[in-house]
């Protein structure tokens, strides 16, 4: 039998030691997932980020074979959600529904539990969503020029509701480039928010498309334009861009993010499983009805799309000196 001396002992237990964790990492990928997957969803059920969440969900579910199920922890613009995240297991079993507005959550809340939302891991994006500018019917205005001259006209008599950080950026972004004042009313989202725009209890929203546009169809409210383009189903509506008013640097996605030190191996299986999902055409019919689009893409991709949304958020709070809460 060979005697090893202490050079050839020392580099077989270095070995060891690297392909330990490479041996476990493989286990736990090969055995992903092996119990029921939770999405915790930053927003109240109803709204269009919490439909995407689900249906997303449903195909993940069928894809995977195990149940995934939508987990609403709304509340502090997401702080809740990603604290519910962060106390998860780091095995894939536990997401969060990521709206891209929370990039700016570490740069406008004191108490945020991450520097930055690139401390997640990042999984895949999975929808970009198209607004509306809804407007209560007892406002004269038609369009966004009338719009804009009531405002001027009216300064700060109008209330406008924001649900996500996303509709605050927007409708900030809208007042500045106009030039114009309207109190802002805040909501956890946009089903809260619809009723009290019906009633006109507030006057001015710029939310997700599908939230609003059954109200549209009612005749309980106006829509004067869609960001950042012209949607199927309402092609009479045109642009907020075509309006005058340039939306480019909006970030409008939900994504999918996982714990820290999650394996990239399970998050890339999990982006696999998502770009899949988003192939199909019923569901991708049940999107579109919704006023989202697909996108898909790896987590290095979301990673990009989180740092392009941190650099929007980063700009939007210093040309809009927002203080931190």
């Amino acid at each position: 039998m060979k005697k090893w001396n202490r050079r050839e002992c020392l580099r077989a237990a270095s070995l060891g030691l690297v392909l330990s964790p490479l041996t476990g990492l493989a286990q736990s990928t090969a055995n992903f997932p092996n119990r029921p997957i939770k999405i915790i969803a930053p927003v109240p059920a109803g709204g269009a980020s919490d439909t995407a969440a689900r249906v997303v969900a449903q195909a993940l579910g069928a894809s995977l074979g195990q149940p995934v199920i939508v987990d609403n922890r709304p509340g502090a613009n997401g702080l809740l959600a990603i604290q519910t995240l962060l106390a998860a297991p780091a095995d894939g079993h536990t997401l969060l529904w990521t709206l891209s507005s929370m990039a700016g959550l570490p740069m406008l809340m004191k108490s945020a539990p991450i520097k930055s939302l690139a401390d997640l891991m990042p999984v895949s994006q999975v929808v970009n969503l198209v607004y509306g500018v809804y407007l209560n019917p007892t406002v004269p205005a038609k369009n966004i020029a009338e719009l804009t001259a009531y405002l001027k006209a009216n300064p700060g008599k109008l209330n406008y509701a924001t649900g996500p950080l996303g509709e605050y950026m927007m409708a900030a972004h809208y007042l500045k480039a106009t030039g114009t004042q309207a109190a802002r009313i805040p909501y956890k989202g946009g089903a809260q928010i619809m009723p009290d725009l019906i009633t006109g209890q507030v006057q001015l929203n710029f939310g997700p498309l599908a939230a609003g546009l059954p109200h549209v169809r009612a005749g309980k409210l106006r829509l004067l334009a869609t960001v950042p383009q012209r949607m199927s189903g309402v092609q009479d509506v045109p642009s907020l861009n075509e309006a005058g008013i340039p939306t480019e640097d909006i970030p409008l996605w939900n994504g999918l993010m996982a714990p820290p030190n999650t394996p990239r191996e399970i998050a890339s299986r999990i982006a696999m499983e998502v770009a899949k999902a988003l192939k199909n055409p019923e569901l991708l019919k049940s999107l579109e009805a919704q006023g989202l689009m697909a996108i898909g893409g790896s987590p290095e991709a979301m990673s990009h799309a989180i740092q392009s949304a941190t650099q929007s958020w980063h700009h939007f709070i210093r040309d809009y000196d927002i203080p931190q809460e």
